[in-house]
């Protein structure tokens, strides 16, 4: 079982010794970009929010790099020593940027083969100056090239670097997963384009984003990764296919790089990979990703027993959380609502996005479009005829809304969706759950239909999802 981040100790230990937190980088930890530079760089922000209980220093420099081979390795440097002078419990390491370079000033990506055994390398060392110490590989932030105002020639180099940077991400995560006590984070998505100066260093406002994630990653327990083997690699995550036993229907579950504690978990409904912005942004936090293909099942019976075994297996043999995060886009409002109504114990948060939630309406077509394949196959699923389907209990029904009192909801409603109609689905829910005074957060797109599916950003949603499951984000 990986370790608890050693960041949560008894008071009596805190108090009695402040714990050393190494940020260890090149010029974006030293801070280039921020406005004045040592107030607002991510570091000095980074040991603000971490308080009093914590001691945050920083070893960076310009150019310097992972590789011992490259034109300005950092374990050549002062800094190294002096990193490894301060015995840090915890060592932040985010290298790599640098690494990319290969040119004829700086010809440091032909020895990136050299660059897992040389990260085992430089966390030897800090075990030599702490056996304790709890090592955090973060991969470099990432590179805009297309950022308005750059010239021809950064563009291009940043362009052919920005390729490189999955190599980097997949060296750090192959280390840690060798040693429990080495957590591997991906940062790639904790810069929002036009929070850099260059395309590569963050702004002012970029070092708040990084010091907000940092402390997101670093000020939470780690839990356990599900102990299954990966069978492919889903946007840099390890993926595990699998069949279920009992109704062999296709199951997919995408690991955390670093599982928080409790193994969270989101469950997507439908469409797996579709608009995956919030999926991405839960993996980066700890959950793991879960899917059972429900097609043409529409939330019926059959569907909620696949998805009872799944849960089954998840939460047994894989040991993940009692309680997920339900996510419904489109159809999959009908697998989502129709399990929690079902299993109330067995549901964290429920997100529901643009969501069918009368099938009389989507797929059939009440004063939206009617899909009549769908709904030959919706009705053949239920075993009713055009005729009983009318009279059919939906989601949409105030006694609905009961069974689902007291679990979180989450609604993201394009106002103009012609498709899954609101009025017919998402705000009728809306409407009945109000009335109950249970839990509920409404984003409405003005203007927009069914498509594009997801809020952006993504952060509101995330921000609440996680507070509803207890994991409030940082502020």
């Amino acid at each position: 079982m990986r370790a608890l981040i050693i960041l949560f100790l008894t008071p009596v230990l805190l108090a009695a010794a402040p714990i050393k937190v190494a940020i260890i980088g090149d010029s974006i930890s030293f801070g280039s970009g921020a406005e004045p530079r040592e107030q607002n760089r991510y570091a000095n922000r980074l040991g603000d929010l971490l308080g009093d209980t914590h001691t945050v220093k920083t070893f960076a420099a310009s150019s310097l790099c992972m590789l011992r081979k490259a034109d300005k390795p950092f374990v050549k440097t002062p800094h190294f020593q002096k990193a490894l002078a301060f015995a840090p419990d915890l060592a932040v390491i985010t290298l790599g940027t640098n690494d990319t370079c290969q040119n004829e000033r700086r010809k440091n990506w032909e020895h990136h083969a050299e660059f897992q055994s040389d990260v085992f390398f430089f966390v030897s060392e800090f075990r030599k100056a702490n056996p304790a110490v709890v090592v955090h590989l973060c991969s470099p932030p990432p590179m805009f090239p297309n950022q308005k105002g750059l010239k021809p020639a950064r563009k291009a180099d940043l362009l052919e670097r920005s390729k490189k940077l999955t190599t980097i991400h997949q060296a750090y995560a192959a280390a840690a997963a060798t040693d429990e006590k080495l957590h591997f984070h991906d940062i790639s998505r904790s810069l929002s384009p036009g929070k850099t100066t260059d395309g590569v260093h963050p702004n002012t406002g970029g070092h708040a984003q990084l010091a907000h994630h940092y402390y997101e990653l670093l000020s939470q327990p780690t839990g356990t990764r599900a102990p299954v083997k990966a069978t492919s690699q889903w946007n840099g995550f390890d993926r595990h296919d699998v069949q279920l036993p009992k109704s062999k229907a296709k199951a997919t579950l995408v690991i955390p790089h670093t599982a928080a504690k409790g193994q969270p978990w989101i469950w997507r409904a439908r469409f797996f990979g579709h608009q995956p912005a919030l999926d991405l942004a839960l993996l980066d936090r700890g959950y793991h990703l879960a899917y059972v293909d429900v097609g043409n099942l529409y939330g019926n019976k059959t569907a909620m027993e696949r998805g009872e075994e799944l849960h089954q297996l998840l939460t047994s043999k894989f040991n993940l959380n009692e309680k997920p995060i339900l996510e419904g886009m489109s159809r999959g409002g009908l697998f989502i609502f129709n399990f929690a109504a079902k299993h109330p114990d067995k549901v964290s948060v429920i997100y529901g996005d643009n969501p069918v939630c009368d099938f009389k309406s989507w797929p059939g077509g009440q004063s939206g479009k009617l899909s009549k394949g769908d709904y030959d196959r919706c009705l053949k699923a239920y075993g009713i005829t055009a005729d009983q389907a009318k009279a059919h209990p939906q989601i949409t029904n105030p006694s609905f809304a009961e069974k689902l009192k007291g679990i979180p909801v989450a609604l993201v409603i394009g106002t103009a969706d012609n498709v899954v109609p609101p009025k017919e689905n998402a705000e009728l829910v809306a409407a009945n759950l109000t009335k109950l005074n249970s839990s509920l957060k409404v984003w409405r797109k003005p203007g927009l239909g069914h498509h594009p599916h997801g809020l952006s950003p993504v952060e509101p949603l995330l921000r609440f999802l996680l507070e509803a499951d207890g994991r409030p984000l940082s502020r």
